[in-house]
Order: C-alpha cells, then sequence, then structure tokens
C-alpha cells in the first residue's frame, strides 16, 4: 500500500497504520477451519523486540518530516526532540528512569528497552515540575515528610495535627497519612524534587494529573523500588512490614530524566500527543531550561570525610 504524505500523518496520529508503527500481533481466540488452513500455509507474524530509545527518536522524526509545517502536533515533535537534545542523557546505556512530565508517566529502561511503566502526579502549572538530569541515590522505606516552607504556613493554619516540629521546622512521621507514602527514592542534588508514592492514590486514576507541588507521585512505586534494587515487590512488602524507616543503595547506577515531551509513544506505539500544560510549545514561548546533575569525580576517605563536615545533613523537600 503506498502512503502520501497526508495518510502517513494521520497514521502517526491516529494509529490508522498500525504495521508501520505497531508490532504484529497475532490476535488469540477461536478461528475458523478456514482461517487456521490459511494461517497455516503463511508465515508466522514477526514479533517485534520491545520498543527502544532509539527506535522513538526515528519515529519522532518521521512524524516531523509527514507532518504538515503548520499542525500542532509537527511543532511538539520538534519540542520534543529539541528536549531530548537538551536532556543529554543516554537513555539507551544502562538503566535510566525517564518522566515524561506532560504525559504525567514515568518509564524505566535497562540497556534502552523499556521495563517498566507508571502513571505519576507532576507538578501543577504553578508548581512545576522541572526539567532535570541527575541520578538515583537511594530508595527510602517508610520515609518522614520534611514539610517545605512554602507549604508550612497552610498546614500550621489548619492546627498541624500529627507533625512534629523539630528546629523550627514541621516534620510529619511516617504512616497512613504522610503524602510521601511507603516510599521515596531519592535523587542527586535535586533540589527538593522526588519520586514518592502517596497516601492518595485516587489521583493517579484522573486524565489530568498536573496536581503536584513539584515532585513526582509514583503509582507503581514498590514494582519501580524492587527493580531499582533488584529484588522482587514481595521482598519490598517484606521490608515495609517491618515498619521501620531505613535507605537502601541501588546496586548499579541509575540515570534519571525529568522531561516535558508532549509527544510520545504509548505502550502500543503509537505516537501520542499530550496537552501542553505548562504552554511550552506556544508560539513564541522561550526554550524550556534544562538542568544537568553531573556525577562528582571519585574521593578518597578523607575527601568524603571533609565534604560531610562541610554540608549540613540532607532533608527530604517532596511534594
Amino acid at each position: 500500500m503506498t502512503h502520501t504524505r497526508r495518510s502517513l500523518a494521520r497514521s502517526v496520529l491516529y494509529g490508522s497504520a498500525s504495521a508501520i508503527f505497531a508490532p504484529a500481533v497475532l490476535a488469540p481466540g477461536a478461528a475458523s477451519a478456514q482461517t487456521r488452513v490459511a494461517a497455516a500455509q503463511i508465515p508466522a507474524p514477526v514479533i517485534l523486540p520491545p520498543l527502544t530509545v532509539l527506535d522513538t527518536r526515528d519515529q519522532l522524526r518521521v512524524a516531523q518530516a509527514s507532518l504538515p509545517f503548520n499542525h500542532r502536533s509537527r511543532t511538539a515533535v520538534q519540542r520534543t526532540l529539541e528536549r531530548l537534545d537538551d536532556m543529554g542523557l543516554d537513555l539507551s546505556v544502562g538503566r535510566a528512569i525517564l518522566v515524561n512530565i506532560a504525559a504525567a508517566e514515568l518509564i524505566a529502561y535497562e540497556g534502552g528497552v523499556e521495563i517498566l511503566r507508571s502513571r505519576v502526579v507532576v507538578g501543577a502549572p504553578r508548581t512545576r515540575t522541572p526539567q532535570l538530569t541527575t541520578y538515583l541515590t537511594t530508595v527510602r522505606f517508610h520515609p518522614p515528610w520534611y514539610v517545605p516552607a512554602s507549604i508550612a504556613p497552610e498546614i500550621r493554619a489548619n492546627g498541624a495535627v500529627g507533625f512534629q516540629q523539630v528546629g523550627g521546622r514541621l516534620i510529619q512521621p511516617p504512616g497512613p497519612t504522610n503524602p510521601l507514602g511507603p516510599l521515596r527514592i531519592g535523587l542527586q542534588d535535586s533540589d527538593g524534587i522526588f519520586l514518592h508514592g502517596t497516601n492518595r492514590p485516587g489521583l493517579f486514576a484522573r486524565p489530568g494529573r498536573a496536581l503536584s507541588h513539584g515532585c513526582v507521585r509514583v503509582e507503581r512505586v514498590r514494582d519501580l523500588a524492587a527493580w531499582l534494587l533488584d529484588t522482587t515487590p514481595a521482598s519490598v512488602d517484606a521490608t515495609l512490614a517491618t515498619g521501620r524507616t531505613q535507605d537502601v543503595h541501588p546496586l548499579q547506577e541509575v540515570q534519571v530524566a525529568l522531561a516535558y515531551l508532549t509527544i510520545w509513544p504509548d505502550r502500543g506505539r503509537q505516537l501520542v500527543a499530550y496537552a501542553d500544560n505548562y504552554g511550552l510549545d506556544a508560539p513564541g514561548a522561550r526554550r524550556a531550561s534544562f538542568r544537568r546533575v553531573y556525577r562528582a569525580p571519585p574521593q578518597t576517605p578523607e575527601q568524603q570525610m571533609e565534604a560531610a563536615a562541610r554540608l549540613p545533613p540532607q532533608e527530604d523537600d517532596p511534594l
């Protein structure tokens, strides 16, 4: 079948040509004798490997060339490719986590292959999740919540029931009302931005999930923690059952990117255009900043002790 530029554009946006952009799938179920005979006379369909980051870049470039110049989705494709370049992170190497802020979705990759997807809640337009590339530090079980100064007045006005005050700082102990949920995943030099669970799982069912104060609430946080720690969800649950607050360090380095990508493939490999909640694709909008956190060179034990003495203890500022 010959595809014109217009028909190709429709297939990119609406999935009308799944043979081009989606894997071949043999649907299960009952079949007639004629169907079974016919199927036996043709080669089995080719099942494509999982979608990789490199596949996605190629798919976006095809879409950019196929869509009309003034089409809104062409702008989204162009800006998405720009942000992937600005991200400066190779998602095809090692372990990596991509939080797509525009899609309110997290994707975990290993060697460029998608391992896990989860719905997330991201920052509201007034309290945006920043674009950032960094590294994962620890998985904290039963995290306390160190209340950010910007939220503390509201909590104090409501009586601060269940909170402790330490050195003028409000802290909420772990528990069922703690907004971090059972797990918090730390990020290096992230200015108080973390990945964590939630005490309000019903928010994940909303189609619009730009609701937080900037941090990223992860629906499948237990599965994500299990993958990060090379263990099973049952093992994560067993550690949670102890009720203790503890930090566990992943054995493998994990890169993390928080990026605003307004067009991206779904699980079925179809490109989906997402709402531009932050207005970064609007005509005349300036190219959004992208902060990169770099790994510090290895330190000797003496240098580590000196650095620890100079720095105040790290605190959580999530939500």
